[in-house]
């Protein structure tokens, strides 16, 4: 793994990164193009990539996240946005649920692994789990969503009132703009803020589009 990339990518992003988290991050790296030899999680390959599609991209949310808050990732594939959160911030709270058993099982392993405590995984459905918890967490997170709308509808019911939902989203500022005031309106949310950025090597604009749920 490229540790420099990773901390300029990381220092890019608005974290710091330290030396033992590091380690932490090859760990992750090494497990996911093993397992992935095997069953695919993810189609991006190149460590370079990793580095910043995967643990940038990734690390965006931080500076977002409030100390204690309780986080629920969807559809969180091989851990992403979750176990790299949990990495550098274990003061939170984190539930990462996707639908796919492998996906789950190397995302259990991985906690094991690197110890991640504060995270539980869950394998099911966002439909039937935000029925089940409602209003049961601060911040709502997914970059498994390209349709904003659906993914509002679907995680709204899991944020609790005056929580947040994060839309990780590719794409330039302005194509999202088009978007964000129409679904905030239908779904009862109020947009906050959209964060845009360019990952490094030219790899892609992004973009954290931030709505609140309603106290009402």
């Amino acid at each position: 793994m490229n540790s420099n990339l990773l901390l300029q990518g990381a220092d890019s992003v608005g974290v710091n990164l330290d030396g033992s988290t590091m380690g932490r991050f090859q760990q992750f790296m090494t497990e996911l193009l093993r397992w992935n030899r095997a069953i695919n999680l993810t189609s991006i390959t190149s460590p370079d990539e990793i580095v910043l599609k995967h643990f940038v991209d990734s690390l965006s949310i931080v500076p977002l996240l409030n100390p204690g808050e309780r986080l629920l990732d969807v559809g969180s594939g091989a851990g992403l946005p979750g176990l790299v959160v949990a990495l550098v911030r274990s003061d939170l709270t984190i539930t990462s649920l996707d639908a796919v058993d492998k996906k789950v099982r190397f995302q259990r392993h991985l906690c094991r692994l690197l110890d991640l405590t504060q995270v539980e995984v869950v394998h099911g459905r966002i439909e039937q789990f935000s029925a089940q918890h409602e209003e049961g967490y601060d911040v709502v997170t997914s970059r498994a969503f390209r349709d904003l709308d659906r993914f509002a509808t679907l995680t709204k019911g899991a944020v609790r009132r005056g929580g947040r939902l994060v839309a990780m989203m590719a794409g330039t500022a302005a194509d999202v703009a088009t978007r964000v005031d129409n679904v905030s309106r239908r779904v009862g949310m109020e947009h906050l803020e959209t964060r845009s950025y360019n990952l490094l090597n030219g790899l892609g604009a992004r973009n954290l589009v931030v709505l609140q749920r309603n106290m009402l």
